[in-house]
């Protein structure tokens, strides 16, 4: 039987064997000392922490003990800390020898400084989808120059074509780059999209995720107004479907009328006297019509429920009255489909 230890890595909780939680604190604290003086120590820490706790939750199911053997899975997968240190330190005598060579070299060097970074999309600083502040950092360029040059791309499509919808060539290039570009999710795509890699070895994982693409572009600060704005519109589309509606049940006792009106007094279906009772029994009666009209001012009334809602985006109460007016709806087509059926029952025997 071994004792286990508590412990909080990354933000996330785990249980790890005594004999695993040492090794694992020896490991860190050698990371530690091999990035001490590294102006930038904290962050890259911080990166390697955050990167072993997602390969120890990709490894441990719910309830799962931490053991020595994962603990030194990672430490494989992720590498010996001085050689990080050795990396960092071969980057920096490379740095100052650029800073103290010649001025031109220096340019050239700037120029190609985007060929160290890889292509990722940034999600932490989106509008939609992130491709715009990916192209941003790996060109060491404003991401905004990018959203700008989308935009006016996309506008122009409104002036000065008539051949053909020019206007979807932008948005198709933006999807082609979303699709094309993967999402920089986790701390070592990050570091890798900025051009400073922690030299982990890759996981497989999908580049391009449809489900996942959906839900982030929901959650997006483009989404969540194209949200907003569609819930606005489709508000007021059924409050105006719902009072017109209701306005409109105030002619429905008046059809009755109309119908007897338009066919004459006397009303014949050529002379088929099931059509005949069509028509005087169930068209003509005034029941059917009162049926009719409450199916339809509930349906209404749900309709300018539901529009309320979407228009000033409010949470529907506990006792749900939307599923409430929907099953009252449902049972006043239920309440007139047996009244017909009851009304033609009763009328055949007399007929044959």
């Amino acid at each position: 039987m071994k004792t286990t230890e508590n412990i909080s890595l990354a933000g996330y909780a785990f249980t790890v064997e005594t004999d695993a939680y040492e090794e694992l604190g020896a490991y860190l604290d050698e990371i530690r000392n091999c990035f001490s003086a590294d102006p930038s120590a904290e962050e890259i820490t911080a990166d390697i922490e955050e990167r072993i706790a997602e390969l120890l939750r990709e490894k441990c199911v719910s309830g799962m003990v931490v053991d020595i053997t994962m603990v030194r899975d990672i430490k494989k997968r992720i590498g010996n800390p001085k050689q990080f240190a050795q990396n960092d330190t071969e980057q920096s005598l490379n740095t100052e020898r650029q800073e103290t060579s010649d001025p031109r070299q220096d340019k050239k060097t700037e120029k190609k400084s985007w060929k160290n970074k890889r292509l990722w999309r940034n999600i932490d600083e989106r509008i939609l989808g992130g491709v715009c502040s990916g192209l941003g950092i790996y060109f060491g360029l404003d991401k905004v120059i990018f959203r700008i040059f989308f935009l006016i791309l996309f506008f122009i499509g409104f002036i000065g074509f008539d051949d053909g919808p020019y206007i979807l060539f932008s948005a198709l290039a933006y999807i082609c780059l979303w699709i094309a570009m993967p999402a920089a999710r986790t701390a070592e795509q990050k570091r890798e999209m900025k051009g400073k890699p922690m030299n982990l070895r890759n996981y497989k994982e999908k580049d391009f995720d449809f489900e996942k693409e959906v839900k982030e572009v929901g959650e997006s600060p483009a989404g969540q107004t194209a949200k907003r704005a569609g819930g606005i519109f489709i508000g007021i589309i059924l409050l105006i479907m719902g009072l017109g509606g209701l306005l409109g049940c105030i002619f429905i006792p008046a059809i009755p009328e109309i119908i007897e009106n338009a066919m004459g007094s006397h009303i014949y279906w050529g002379g088929d006297d099931i059509g005949e009772m069509m028509i005087s029994g169930i068209i003509c009666n005034m029941n059917f019509w009162g049926l009719v009209m409450v199916m339809l001012g509930i349906m209404c009334v749900g309709m300018i429920y539901g529009g309320i809602m979407l228009l000033f985006d409010l949470r529907s109460p506990s006792w749900r009255p939307g599923l409430v007016i929907f099953i009252a709806w449902i049972i006043s087509i239920f309440v007139i489909a047996g009244w017909v059926v009851k009304t033609i029952a009763d009328a055949l025997p007399t007929i044959i």
